[in-house]
């Protein structure tokens, strides 16, 4: 196996926390535990008050838009404490939360501050995702 195969395999390890699939906003909030299924076969359960706090953010036709939980994607390419969130819903969502003004740009690069600041206000509505590729 060589070095870029070890590499590949080992992020794969470290996402297996990861949901099969990603839930809308509007399933998740229709549903009494809302939860979804990890790539594990472990069950992934969201607080209805952290749901509850996204739809006040958004307005009821953009709750299909959003898929959960929001990815925070991290990887070396993108230097030390950066990560990334795509997506335009989830780009508005996190925009709204750190008071950043909304870019036109595919992606919102975010730093270690302002990832902790997420992560505290959304725990469980939000993953970190390990990637070894992508850059900016």
């Amino acid at each position: 196996m060589d070095k870029n195969e070890f590499l590949k395999k080992e992020i794969k390890n470290l996402n297996t926390h990861l949901p099969k699939e990603r839930n809308t906003l509007e399933k998740l909030l229709d549903m009494e535990k809302p939860r979804v299924t990890n790539r594990d076969g472990s069950k992934y359960r969201f607080k209805k008050s952290e749901l509850n706090y996204l739809s006040e953010i958004l307005s009821e036709k953009e709750y299909p838009k959003l898929r959960l939980p929001i990815m925070i994607r991290v990887s070396p390419q993108l230097g030390r404490g950066t990560s990334k969130i795509t997506g335009k819903i989830e780009k508005k969502v996190i925009s709204e939360i750190l008071d950043k003004e909304k870019e036109d740009e595919e992606e919102l690069l975010i730093y270690r501050p302002e990832t902790r600041k997420i992560r505290k206000k959304l725990p469980t509505t939000t993953q970190y995702v390990f990637m070894i590729s992508g850059g900016r």
